[in-house]
């Protein structure tokens, strides 16, 4: 479960700036949308199930995403995809000409295995500048390892706490480049300790991309296939989003090669031996339908809505992450589907009988319509807001101290909390 995410000069963000998943204890009620604490230093605490962040265009949350991307992808990656000397792809706040020059820095707290880790990291396009790690197994920091670059002779000094930190040491610190992280060298090598931190970070930290050239109903449709629990599951979803869908078929298929003429099953037989490629099976979704005379039709999903497959698509990894209590973080999750569907999405991440394994879901949206006191509570709801440097600040709802029964989405588009964009001469004669 994350507990807090930091990032400073990093794209758009100059400072450092926090996104917190700590729930305010001055916010009343809706307790199914709280994850209870119980780890060792965080008994009265609890967590969001759910964080929407809100902006204009430009503001800097889709950054935000990046920044939480980029960290993902460098603790599972960096040692086995960078080559020695190659760039490290990090971009640092470019509007300013000191902070162009200087590192980025991130920081995350997470709760995995009932155990909060500290980790954080300096970069730039070069090298890893500073590296930590600190553990809370009983609730008071320990301090795993530390690694700093010193700028003066080119070295890296390292700090170890022999009372905690345990297993291989040296031969690690050796293995570990300048432009990689320490924490992903260690996993390659099977580092127990290191291990459950990567753990994290490569299983339970995740992300969708709901661009329609990424984004594929295939999951969902694979899922279908293994899980009864996941065939009733979505079935039931879709039939109460109210748009005509009957049944959900999915059939597992030999691939047909007689529909191709010679000249293509050739190209198609360069790929490999023609009688493995035979052996290839494809899943084949059909949605059903009734019509007039009460028939059952079934469609292919090319004939459907946009927004109808993409509600299809998503249901199989936001199932999928409610069942493993993953993290996910989702750039625009409004985009083609109606406000209703996003509600109930919402609403189910939100839900104690959906989501019992401490699923998190952090989403930017411009869809203002679950402003809604019923929806969210004040502190899942966040902002960004383009400062006159250009940089992006993060600030959660409650730091406005809007009353209880405020009406969130007229004082959001009124401009109350920032986040909205401000067109010059938009009411001029």
């Amino acid at each position: 479960m994350l507990i807090e995410f930091s990032v400073k000069n990093f794209r758009s963000f100059k400072d450092q700036q926090t996104l917190s998943m700590v729930a305010n204890n001055k916010e009343k009620g809706k307790p199914d949308h709280l994850i209870p604490l119980d780890a060792p230093g965080l008994q009265d605490v609890s967590l969001l199930k759910s964080v929407a962040i809100f902006g204009a265009n430009a503001s800097g949350k889709s950054n935000l995403i990046k920044a939480a991307m980029f960290v993902q992808d460098f603790v599972e990656n960096s040692a086995t995809e960078l080559k020695p000397g190659q760039k490290i792809d990090v971009k640092p706040f470019l509007l300013n000409p000191e902070t162009a020059k200087q590192p980025s820095e991130f920081e995350v707290i997470f709760l995995h295995e009932n155990i909060r880790y500290q980790y954080g990291f300096v970069v730039d396009s070069d090298r890893v500048y500073e590296e930590w790690l600190y553990a809370y197994p009983f609730g008071r920091p320990q301090e795993w390892f530390r690694r700093k670059f010193n700028k003066r002779d080119k070295r890296y000094g390292w700090n170890f706490s022999s009372a905690n930190f345990k297993g291989e040491k040296e031969s690690l610190k050796g293995k570990t480049r300048e432009n990689t992280l320490f924490v992903s060298v260690a996993a390659q090598f099977n580092h127990e300790q290191i291990l459950s931190v990567y753990e994290w970070f490569s299983d339970f930290f995740r992300f969708i991309n709901l661009s329609m050239a990424d984004f594929s109903y295939t999951f969902t449709a694979e899922k279908i296939n293994e899980s009864e629990f996941f065939r009733k599951t979505v079935h039931d979803i879709i039939r109460n989003a109210d748009n005509g869908i009957e049944q959900i078929q999915v059939d597992v298929k030999d691939f047909d090669f007689d529909q191709f003429d010679d000249e293509i099953v050739k190209q198609i037989s360069s790929l490999g031996k023609i009688e493995d490629l035979k052996k290839m099976k494809f899943l084949d979704l059909k949605l059903c339908h009734r019509s007039s005379d009460d028939a059952l039709v079934y469609l292919d999903p090319e004939d459907e809505s946009t927004g109808t497959i993409k509600l299809f698509s998503l249901l199989g990894p936001w199932i999928d992450v409610t069942n493993n209590g993953y993290v996910v973080c989702i750039d625009e999750l409004g985009a083609k589907l109606h406000p209703l569907l996003v509600k109930f999405l919402i609403e189910k991440m939100n839900s104690h009988q959906f989501n019992d394994k401490g699923a998190q879901v952090i989403f930017t949206t411009h869809d203002t319509t679950i402003l809604d006191n019923e929806l969210l509570r004040r502190d899942q709801i966040w902002f960004t807001e383009k400062e006159r440097n250009g940089s992006t600040s993060l600030c959660p709802l409650s730091d406005y101290k809007p009353r209880n029964d405020e009406a969130l989405q007229k004082g959001y588009l009124a401009g109350r909390y920032g986040g909205i964009p401000f067109i010059a001469g938009q009411f001029d004669n």
